[in-house]
């Protein structure tokens, strides 16, 4: 099962995640980096309106899931979000009312919160309930729908709210495929017993998911603030698509391995969980690693291909700090952070998002007057950075996620090893043929060690594939 949960969700998020990238090639082109900007810039009050309301629900879900009590738990669950969603409105009529934004701004906000709650809400229950295919198309079918109905909005306006209305209304097409495969569940009543148990759970996550917003959007806050727009365009459009590579990897990875980690966890405690846990941490290694040497690798060629020629330049002066801060926000969320759902309590995860809205927002307030937007990715970096070590140091014993230190050395020298083959060899083989070769190096290096880790039964199906199983 987690071989093939793996590849479901591994191949529908490769496949969202070239269906997002093609996204934000478009989007840079069509949209001046200003427009572009403004974009980042509201959709960035969207997440912190999202992150204070409506997404912790679905976390105390999976958390607390129990199949004996699904339909009272996910009417419970659909209950909450809707009063959540109550909460939001409230909250953005009453920033339209006193004149902070727009009426129109408002309800771009509150409809990107909507779009967002209904896909991610739906996805997560899909996912609790191991229903792979199902989550797989509603990934693929949101990457579709934003990149079709944002073309559209941008060449009938250029305007930045109007491309937030039409991610909105992706999103909640998005949720389609994933609201058929619960739809028996979505009937179930209520319970003030599951309320209550999600509420003592879930309530330490509202004020995580708001620090932790606040965290990832300070940055981009301040750099619209100081610096203007055009500058958080290129600022914004690198940060997202590295983002987007690593955590649609890490993200594949949790849904995956993580849930199936849960329920061997119920069955049999954390000693069950921990083979999993340690086959999801290498795999997400490894995307990590060889990720990392094919981007430095590629950097230039995929800012060509990816950005408009106003964001060319400082993406590139950004990618090695970006490039780590990305992989810093998959580890932190989609590995450490899951301790949350094998421990009593998750208070862990608040202190992890204090810690980083803290460092990130000294640093920025410290670095970006002085640096510009490269002070705000060293204030991204370090934020995640310090984040990560509260998780790892945070967590108890019992609970705490296992790192098999010899198998990640061994793919951290794979790693170093290609990237060490790569710059022997670019002196002899320049141009076209040099690129064929450094990707050949990089697939050569990652294939065998994936060979020799087995990573996800890789080695066993090849073996079977050629005929050379005993």
């Amino acid at each position: 099962m987690i071989a093939r949960h793996t590849v479901i969700y591994l191949s529908s998020r490769g496949l969202a995640a070239a269906l997002n990238m093609a996204s934000v090639a478009v989007f840079t082109r069509l949209a001046p980096a200003e427009a572009y900007g403004g974009y980042l810039l509201v959709l960035s009050w969207s997440l912190l309106l999202y992150s204070a309301t409506c997404q912790w629900p679905k976390y105390a879900f999976f958390a607390l899931y129990d199949e004996a009590r699904a339909a009272a738990q996910v009417g419970t669950v659909i209950r909450l979000l809707g009063t959540m969603a109550l909460i939001s409105a409230l909250i953005c009529a009453m920033l339209a009312a006193f004149g902070l934004i727009s009426a129109g701004t408002a309800a771009a906000v509150l409809a990107s919160g909507i779009g967002m709650m209904l896909f991610e809400a739906a996805v997560e229950i899909a996912r609790t309930r191991l229903g792979a295919k199902a989550v797989a198309a509603s990934v693929i079918l949101r990457a579709v729908m934003v990149l079709g109905l944002g073309s559209a909005s941008l060449f009938a306006s250029g305007h930045s709210v109007d491309l937030l209305l039409a991610t909105a209304l992706a999103n909640a097409l998005g949720a389609l495929p994933a609201l058929v495969a619960i739809a028996p569940l979505l009937r179930g009543a209520g319970s003030w017993f599951e309320a209550r148990r999600i509420l003592s759970y879930g309530w330490p996550l509202i004020l995580s998911f708001t620090a932790a917003a606040l965290a990832q959007t300070v940055d981009r806050l301040m750099v619209g603030g100081l610096l203007g727009a055009r500058e958080l365009g290129a600022y914004g459009a690198f940060s997202d698509f590295l983002r987007q590579c690593f955590v649609v990897f890490g993200e594949a990875i949790a849904l995956s391995f993580v849930s199936i980690a849960k329920r061997d966890a119920r069955a049999g405690g954390m000693s069950a969980a921990r083979p999993v846990l340690e086959d999801a941490i290498r795999l997400m290694t490894m995307v990590a690693a060889f990720g990392a040497v094919f981007v430095m690798t590629f950097d230039d060629l995929l800012v060509s291909i990816l950005l408009g020629p106003d964001y060319r330049d400082a993406a590139l002066s950004l990618a090695p700090i970006l490039l780590a801060a990305s992989i810093l926000v998959m580890v932190r969320a989609y590995y450490f952070g899951q301790v949350i759902y094998f421990s009593a309590t998750s208070w862990l995860e608040a202190a992890s998002s204090f810690a980083l809205l803290l460092t990130v927002a000294v640093l920025t307030v410290l670095l970006i007057p002085r640096l510009g937007i490269t002070g705000a990715a060293l204030a991204a970096m370090i934020g995640q950075g310090v984040a990560c070590l509260v998780l790892v140091l945070g967590a108890r014993q019992a609970v705490r996620l296992p790192l098999p230190y010899g198998d990640l050395g061994l793919i951290g020298l794979g790693a170093l090893a290609a990237w060490l083959a790569i710059h022997l060899v670019q002196p002899l083989a320049p141009g076209h043929a040099g690129r064929l070769l450094d990707l050949a190096l990089i697939l050569a290096a990652a294939g065998s060690i994936a060979w020799y880790l087995n990573l996800i039964g890789f080695a066993d199906f090849a073996k079977r594939r050629l005929g050379w199983a005993s």
